[in-house]
């Protein structure tokens, strides 16, 4: 019997052990405790400031740097909320939906935009997912993410201003084509387009990935880069976002990928200023 207990409890004991194992970045970077108990407390008035006047609602999804995975803890100035699960929370970092233990750009993009006047309050929604490429938002198990965020808006019946896309860097690492890469996020535009058919869909040029092979120089892959501008210029209202490859440079990036907070200042100034053109 004690035989049997001790092999019992030895299963599970490497059952439970393989599952973190899997999983230790999902529970390292406290994605596990942000999804399930975050402790954050709704606001009360959740329907009279997404019915204000000038109201901003984004979606913003993609790759890491769509994500928390930026350095630094950014404060907001303004009215910025973040929309998630079918609650209303004062936007704080890292945002509850995307993955990553740090900041994100989209808190910045809100305050200047509030701050330009164009818009009074923010409201953010994201479910970014690091290390992820363009198919598995089109086919995999990132999709079933955007679907279950698309669906809490659908219940809630609110529509989007605009839809925010930046990733292409596992796509750089992964040698996707460029018919494949526009094929898929063809796709993917299509999957938000089922429930949320108006915003307008900015999609960020993005490749830049510094440990790829020698034929994709300064770490650029054009088929990538070549395959979003195309989606963008053959797409109904399908417009274009910044061009992140540009922000290669150290102060930029703290870890030759993911953003510091100068970065993240810089690219938020970008995004804020290619919505701004698109108004």
């Amino acid at each position: 019997m004690k035989t049997f207990k001790y092999l019992f409890f030895l299963v599970i004991g490497i059952t439970i052990g393989i599952v973190a194992n899997r999983n230790r970045e999902y529970l390292i970077n406290a994605q596990f405790i942000r999804n399930h108990w975050h402790f954050r407390k709704p606001v009360d008035d959740k329907n009279k400031i997404i019915n204000s006047d000038k109201v901003m609602f984004l979606l913003a999804f993609g790759q890491s740097n769509s994500a928390n995975y930026g350095m630094g803890n950014y404060v907001c100035k303004n009215e910025v909320y973040n929309y998630y699960k079918g609650e209303l929370y004062k936007a704080q970092e890292p945002l509850l939906g995307p993955e990553g233990p740090g900041s994100s750009v989209w808190t910045r993009v809100a305050d200047m935009l509030i701050d330009s006047g164009i818009y009074k309050k923010v409201i953010i929604v994201g479910c970014g997912i690091g290390s992820t490429p363009v198919n598995s938002w089109a086919e995999g198990s990132s999709k079933k993410v955007l679907e279950k965020t698309l669906d809490y808006l659908k219940k809630d019946n609110l529509k989007l201003t605009h839809i925010l896309w930046e990733q292409g860097e596992t796509d750089n690492a992964n040698n996707t084509t460029k018919t494949q890469y526009k094929k898929d996020l063809k796709n993917v535009i299509s999957i938000v387009r089922q429930t949320q058919p108006s915003a307008p869909f900015f999609v960020s040029i993005t490749s830049y990935f510094p440990y790829g092979e020698e034929k994709n120089i300064l770490g650029i892959d054009t088929d990538i880069t070549q395959a979003q501008l195309e989606v963008i210029k053959e797409g109904n209202n399908i417009k274009q976002g910044p061009n992140t490859d540009s922000l290669n440079l150290c102060y930029y990036r703290y870890n030759d990928l993911h953003f510091t907070e100068h970065g993240l200042d810089k690219l938020a100034y970008k995004w804020f200023k290619q919505i701004k053109a698109n108004q």
